[in-house]
């Protein structure tokens, strides 16, 4: 039975990157997962741009995972991408993020299966203020753990740095779902509210009344 494995990374592009070569790498990106998906090793894979910074969203579907290979396809994008240092081992172009916020969690790929295609593959992304960071991600945790707060089924926040990054798919109203499939309403949300969400983040120039920034996708896979 094929487990379902929801990863998102963060990479940093090199200076003076040629465009056009780094369009076709994204292209032959998209081809790889296609064949990853074919071969049943890969359920859908997206990659987004702000600036000079990269995020992919990879749904793997190994049958063990020890299995999972997320890095493979991604690594036709290394060449135009910095290395990122590492405490455990060599340096990397592309960095785990740590996913800290999810209406849904599935186990295995069948529980996961999409009805019909999105319209839209989407990211955003949002800056925590760093005195503030380990209170959004333990409020966010405590909805995870209390599992009542309805909302996305797709969306999948992870956390790196004081970066997040927030992937969904359109339109977003098509699969509200909580965790515990109950009417229960939430009290770990009223608790956030009453935290002053907004007080949390660091808004993007681009979107200055809006917590998290809708960035550009260049790939859905």
């Amino acid at each position: 039975m094929k487990l379902l494995l929801r990863r998102a990374f963060r990479a940093a592009l090199r200076e003076r990157v040629d465009e056009a070569a780094l369009a076709a790498a994204l292209s032959s990106f998209r081809e790889a997962c296609l064949l990853e998906k074919e071969a049943g090793a890969l359920n859908t894979a997206s990659v987004f741009r702000y600036r000079k910074l990269l995020f992919a969203y990879l749904e793997l579907t190994p049958e063990r995972p020890e299995d999972a290979c997320p890095q493979a396809p991604l690594a036709l994008l290394a060449p135009f991408l910095k290395p990122w240092p590492a405490l455990d081992g060599p340096d990397r172009p592309f960095v785990p993020m740590t996913p800290v916020f999810w209406h849904d969690q599935p186990t295995y790929a069948r529980e996961y299966v999409r009805a019909q295609p999105p319209e839209g593959r989407c990211g955003r992304i949002a800056l925590l203020r760093p005195e503030k960071l380990m209170s959004y991600v333990t409020y966010h945790q405590a909805l995870v753990r209390e599992g009542l707060l309805v909302g996305d089924r797709r969306q999948f926040i992870s956390l790196h740095e004081n970066g997040l990054f927030s992937y969904f798919e359109t339109p977003r109203d098509r699969e509200q779902v909580n965790i515990k499939r109950s009417n229960e309403p939430s009290r770990v949300l009223a608790q956030w509210l009453a935290a002053d969400p907004d007080s949390h983040f660091i808004r993007f120039p681009e979107s200055p009344r809006e917590n998290f920034h809708i960035i550009e996708t260049v790939v859905s896979a």
